[in-house]
């Protein structure tokens, strides 16, 4: 259980009642993370919606070749691990903490509840989630462009 206090410090949940933050609070997990220590990997269930109080975490996807690209740099007040939110449920990316960091999360049975009861709340964290999916195509387009992406020529 975290402290409901610490959930006002993110967007999403500054006007949230306080009966919704005592759920969310007394649901999710606090953990520090070390830099370079792996938070999640690429293909693995995701298990709950991240938030990073703390600290930085690079988004890595892992290319067909075996390369490995930064494509976000998740920094506090935002986040991360949307999978949790969205079927199928399977991590897009890897994460690795790129300095020490503060996170905690809330569970993936508990934000669907959440969701559920308070569709406010949960408009502005899927608005939120969407954030980071346009921010991270738009970072992963540049990225391909950077590394000079073969060309597709259609006839």
């Amino acid at each position: 259980m975290i402290s409901p206090e610490r959930l006002r410090r993110f967007p999403h949940f500054a006007e949230a009642p306080d009966e919704i933050l005592k759920f969310i609070a007394m649901n999710s997990r606090d953990e520090r993370c070390r830099r370079g220590d792996t938070i999640f990997i690429e293909g693995n269930p995701a298990k709950a919606l991240l938030f990073l109080e703390e600290g930085e975490v690079d988004i890595i996807y892992r290319l067909g070749d075996e390369r490995r690209i930064v494509v976000d740099t998740i920094v506090p007040g935002e986040t991360f691990s949307w999978s949790a939110a969205l079927p199928p449920h399977i991590l897009s990316a890897t994460a690795v903490a790129s300095k020490d960091c503060v996170l905690f999360g809330c569970d993936r049975a508990s934000l669907e509840r959440i969701c559920e009861e308070n569709p406010v709340l949960g408009m502005r964290l899927m608005t939120e989630i969407a954030r980071v999916l346009r921010r991270r195509l738009i970072s992963a387009r540049v990225q391909l462009a950077a590394n000079g992406a073969r060309e597709i020529v259609t006839a």
